[in-house]
């Protein structure tokens, strides 16, 4: 496909067939990762492929995974456009499943160049942000292929890390459960934006 073709047609998937993607595909993603912009060309990301089923299961269970809807989302609900309901009503009760149930799941690392937790400028972030243009090209690669994830950041990256040994100097960006989709799979329109609302010239 064009690129263009190939942005278009990328989506997020929570549910998935069980059709397995070949090696050939996720190799071919993961190669176009680290073909994207990093700190100082350093490329410092690493990639785990979990296909242990005990290992998923506990992967789990690092973190409260919200099974119902927050009692704040209710109150709210209301006040939301109904995309954004749709999609939210859709993926809290699947963060555990897709997890579990995908065909494949890939964890990201990357080491960063200050700590998250005691970054005071957006110049610290320098890492992070050049880790998730690695798993943008993923991402993009496997829509390709019409294979298609979902990106899942982990709040207990501590537990993550302990749980797949990475070692200490290193973070947790996301974990992707990816896939061909799921015959019945939800798949959300992309929101409309016109560029004429967001571009500005020289000033706001």
């Amino acid at each position: 496909m064009q690129l263009t073709e190939v942005i278009q047609k990328r989506r997020t998937v929570r549910d998935f067939s069980q059709e397995r993607v070949a090696p050939e595909v996720t190799e071919e993603a993961l190669e176009a990762g680290l073909k994207a912009p990093s700190y100082n060309h350093l490329k410092e990301w690493y990639f785990i492929l979990v296909k242990d089923p005990d290992t998923r299961i506990a992967l789990t269970q690092t973190e409260k995974m919200t099974e119902q809807v927050s009692d704040a989302f209710k109150q709210n609900l209301d006040s939301y456009e109904s995309l954004v309901k749709d999609m939210y009503m859709d993926a809290v009760p699947k963060q555990k499943k897709m997890i579990l149930s995908a065909p494949e799941l890939l964890v990201v690392v990357y080491k960063p160049k200050t700590p998250v937790c005691i970054s005071e400028r957006v110049y610290d972030l320098n890492c992070l942000a050049s880790v998730w243009c690695c798993i943008e090209n993923i991402l993009l690669s496997f829509a390709d292929h019409e294979v298609y994830g979902v990106t899942f950041i982990p709040q207990n990256t501590c537990a993550v890390k302990t749980l797949l040994h990475i070692p200490e100097e290193l973070e947790v960006a996301a974990i992707i459960p990816y896939g061909y989709q799921a015959a019945d799979a939800k798949i959300y329109p992309q929101k409309e934006v016109k560029l004429v609302d967001r571009l500005h010239i020289d000033r706001w």
